[in-house]
């Protein structure tokens, strides 16, 4: 008899989860809501638990030194002494050199600049792309005004997932599809050259876009007045030249409010170059966790006293709470698996809206249900026997 009993609740618990899962499809499709934008919107300055816990592990105490990447701030820098940098970085045998600046307008004397960079070694020259008159493929923007005069440089596209200023930049774009040529990120463009295995695992991940990996790392970093004194630092190192103070180029991103983005860019190149990559769950595997927590919460609630059953919830509630952020922080730092738990809370605080649907409908029944087998019941014929 127990055993009958405790089958029901499971089952009722079942079909509640299901009440919850056609709520959430119902109430937010007509809203052009879903979970996922509950927590992250790419189009306004939004927070995903992604982020916390981002920021969480750059605090840690233990930090990793690129051994990899040098940036040169070019600060305020002007033509002349950017190809003095270069005439310098060119003799470090560099494995690539990554110049995150557009040179868009040329100048009354531009010719040691453009010898500089026509003289250095597997050069990567930023550039920027914008949709074409179909949305389908990309076209220059911006971009040197002497590319043409260099032909052994690489375009590399700086262009990140938005322009707005106030959007946090998690992901950078792997490549994008040209007319003709497929042009590279600038991430991609400088492993081509530097790390071309790296980069090739990459393209096999035959991913649109993919998260950066900003975690505890730093990077050397030298002024123009350092460069001399410490060339043998340059010496087969991956050199990006940008700027570190510029305030137009500062971006959000998860553990910084303010980033360059030379410093945006190194981070996208890392991950590349040491295979840091994260996993995404997709949709599917996410509403499935999401419909097992939803049940979990329910099947959980079907053994509770009524008395207590309140307080016990809301505790069990904070509960899952803590699991999801304490799991979810151990996926996503110790195995880089990203799983969006919002749509597990979105479950439960559904689970707990279709729970009230339920039991109102069962009161509902159990209160007409005798009135309308009265009504349905066949009356049965009196004979006046006089």
């Amino acid at each position: 008899m127990k055993l009958q009993s405790r089958h029901k609740k499971y089952l009722k618990a079942l079909g509640i989860t299901i009440l919850a899962f056609i709520l959430s499809c119902v109430m937010l499709s007509p809203l052009t809501f879903s979970a996922s934008s509950m927590m992250s919107s790419p189009e306004r300055n939004d927070f995903t638990i992604n982020d916390f816990y981002n920021h969480v592990a750059d605090k840690r105490l233990v930090r990793t030194l690129d051994r990899d990447i040098v940036i040169i701030d070019i600060g305020d820098s002007d033509r002349e002494e950017i190809a003095e940098i270069i005439d310098v970085v060119s003799l470090c045998s560099p494995r690539a050199v990554g110049v995150d600046v557009v040179f868009e307008h040329p100048r009354e004397d531009d010719s040691h600049l453009i010898q500089a960079l026509a003289g250095c070694p597997n050069l990567v020259m930023a550039t920027s792309v914008k949709s074409d008159q179909s949305g389908q493929h990309f076209i220059p923007d911006l971009q040197s005004f002497f590319m043409s005069d260099l032909p052994e440089a690489t375009p590399g596209v700086i262009n990140f997932p938005t322009t707005r200023r106030d959007v946090t930049i998690r992901e950078f774009q792997v490549s994008y599809p040209g007319q003709r040529d497929t042009l590279p990120s600038f991430a991609l463009a400088i492993c081509e050259i530097a790390a071309p295995h790296a980069a090739r695992i990459l393209l096999d991940r035959t991913n649109h876009d993919e998260v950066i990996n900003f975690c505890s790392r730093t990077y050397v970093t030298m002024s123009p007045d350092e460069i001399t004194d410490r060339a043998e630092e340059l010496i087969g190192k991956i050199i990006l030249l940008g700027s570190l103070s510029r305030k137009e180029d500062l971006h959000i991103t998860p553990v910084k409010s303010a980033m360059t983005g030379v410093e945006i860019h190194a981070h996208s190149i890392a991950t590349v170059l040491n295979e840091s990559y994260f996993y995404k769950l997709n949709k599917y595997w996410n509403w499935a966790i999401a419909f097992s927590c939803c049940f979990a919460v329910l099947a959980f609630s079907m053994f509770i006293p009524a008395g207590v059953k309140g307080v016990t919830m809301r505790a069990f509630q904070i509960l899952i709470l803590y699991l999801t952020i304490r799991y979810g922080y151990d996926l996503f730092i110790n195995y880089h698996i990203i799983v969006n738990f919002s749509y597990s809370l979105l479950m439960i605080t559904f689970g707990l809206l279709a729970n009230d649907f339920w039991t109102g409908i069962e009161n509902i029944i159990k209160h007409y249900a005798p009135r309308i087998k009265n009504l349905l019941k066949p009356k049965s014929k009196v004979y006046n026997l006089r």
